[in-house]
């Protein structure tokens, strides 16, 4: 009636509890190595210093931006470029050359030149932070330039469609005016 279990069945239980026991044992060192590895190193003076001119530069720019002050912001910009110190974030300067071009109410607005800082950016500074940002407004823009070119091209069509229209509708009053006479 009552059968007894086989030994293997104990054999698979205590096989699994091993490997439980092992899993468990790895991921507690891979948390442990994890945490080792994370190590900040203390920020000099002179970065310091570095960082709150960049800030403030960069918090001159979005301030004349939001104001609508687009020549002032490209100008701030522009300045933190041409600095010959390599520890202001040119890559963000560039990034914002782009945005203040593209802006939509900014009325010297210039896709071309949005592109080309953007391109200039990617070209420049491939570690950015702001790289798949750039990727996308360049992609974007570039479809916007094929869009206004076709939208060009198209009206130029029916600029001459409308004139063929005219003269058709001229010919076909000349040929009902000599058909009633």
């Amino acid at each position: 009636m009552g059968r007894k279990q086989g030994r293997h069945w104990q054999y698979l239980y205590i096989c699994i509890i091993i490997l439980i026991g092992i899993y468990c044992c790895g991921c507690a060192r891979q948390k442990v190595i994890q945490k080792e590895a994370v190590y900040v190193l203390p920020q000099p003076q002179t970065i310091e210093k570095c960082k709150e001119e960049e800030n403030e530069l960069l918090q001159r720019s979005e301030e004349l931006l939001e104001q609508g002050d687009y020549s002032g912001a490209l100008a701030t910009n522009q300045e933190i470029l041409s600095a010959p110190d390599d520890a202001l974030p040119k890559d963000e300067a560039l990034y914002n050359i782009g945005i203040i071009y593209a802006h939509y109410e900014n009325p010297d607005r210039n896709y071309k030149k949005a592109i080309r800082a953007f391109k200039k950016l990617m070209n420049k500074y491939p570690a950015s932070p702001l790289m798949e940002q750039t990727k996308v407004w360049v992609e974007t823009l570039q479809k916007i330039e094929n869009l206004e070119s076709t939208n060009e091209s198209l009206e130029l069509n029916i600029e001459c469609l409308e004139e063929t229209i005219e003269s058709l509708k001229r010919v076909d009053t000349d040929i009902e005016q000599k058909i009633k006479e």
